[in-house]
């Protein structure tokens, strides 16, 4: 899976898996995305996301369970008979998702970890709060 990061003016770093991986692309995007969290310093992105997700990924696959490891607005990502599923939070059960292999998420993640770091080494001024997400509370797997 070859995925394609783009960089906005403001250094933001998104993702795209391709025509085929809609969905997948989009969860991404809403779960994870480059940007920090409430009360972070710095300036431009943050990897603060793709960590949680990571953390999230290696929690669920030590526990087996099938709960949501990261999730969005409106998306979330899950492991389902041992593959990452993205899906949207609204859809019912017997609603399938879009599924990735774990070693191909983890591949994207650490690639898009390091276009975030490159491009946050670049940024020069930090976003305003109104573009930050509230870090996730910790929550038992």
């Amino acid at each position: 899976m070859e995925a394609q990061f783009t960089s906005r003016k403001d250094g933001q770093v998104d993702v795209d898996l391709g025509p085929e991986w809609r969905l997948f692309t989009e969860a991404l995007n809403d779960c994870v995305s480059s940007l920090p969290p409430r009360g972070a310093t710095g300036n431009g992105p943050s990897t603060y996301w793709v960590d949680v997700a990571s953390i999230g990924l290696d929690r669920a696959l030590a526990s087996g369970t099938d709960r949501p490891f990261t999730w969005g607005n409106i998306t979330l990502l899950r492991l389902n008979h041992g593959r990452v599923e993205a899906r949207y939070d609204f859809d019912e059960e017997d609603v399938p998702g879009q599924f990735l292999d774990v070693d191909d998420l983890r591949r994207v993640l650490d690639d898009w970890r390091a276009r975030i770091d490159e491009s946050a080494a670049a940024s020069t001024s930090p976003l305003p709060e109104t573009y930050r997400r509230n870090p996730t509370p910790e929550r038992p797997i």
